[in-house]
């Protein structure tokens, strides 16, 4: 797996399961450990605005447990229509926003659940059904197999870097 500098380390933004952050430029987005989970980065390359969205779960169910907050950031309906809102209030163009995409891997194999049906597979589905209902190309993406990715999102060049123990770093 690759390794950082300390410059490079100190220029990230951490996204944490279940959020997302926002960056322009030269400023880099790092979310860790995406299982079953899916990254979704997306950007407006006439901008350099871009943020990056750790979806934990395919949809909100709106009836929720009494007392239990909300974070839209866990869905990938919710999560993406949050944070495109917030890229837009940063000058972003909705129309020129493109996507980039990984993770959904199958981490669990389960004889009673078939791949196509666990969740990585839900998610994965859930976010590429809502960037089509968003009318937001999907440019490039790394998902399923049997590994976790981290991923380093760089919102000015659109450099997506996949990193996964024992595996040769991937760009897309």
């Amino acid at each position: 797996m690759a390794t950082f500098t300390v410059a490079e380390l100190e220029s990230m933004i951490v996204v944490n399961m279940g959020d997302y952050k926002t960056a322009r430029g030269e400023k880099k987005l790092m979310t860790k450990d995406l299982g079953s989970c899916v990254g979704v980065a997306v950007r407006d390359p006439q901008t350099g605005v871009g943020g990056l969205l750790h979806v934990m779960l395919p949809h909100h169910n709106v009836v929720n447990e009494e007392g239990a907050a909300f974070v839209a950031a866990k869905y990938a309906d919710s999560g993406l229509d949050e944070m495109i809102r917030d890229l837009v209030m940063q000058g972003a163009s909705r129309e020129h926003l493109v996507a980039k995409i990984a993770g959904a891997a199958h981490m669990i194999k389960n004889a009673t659940i078939p791949e196509s049906r666990d969740i990585s597979a839900r998610n994965l589905a859930a976010v590429r059904e809502k960037l089509e209902e968003l009318q937001i190309p999907l440019l490039a993406s790394d998902v399923g197999e049997h590994f976790p990715r981290t991923v380093v999102f760089e919102p000015g060049s659109g450099t997506f870097r996949i990193l996964t123990p024992g595996k040769a770093e991937k760009r897309i």
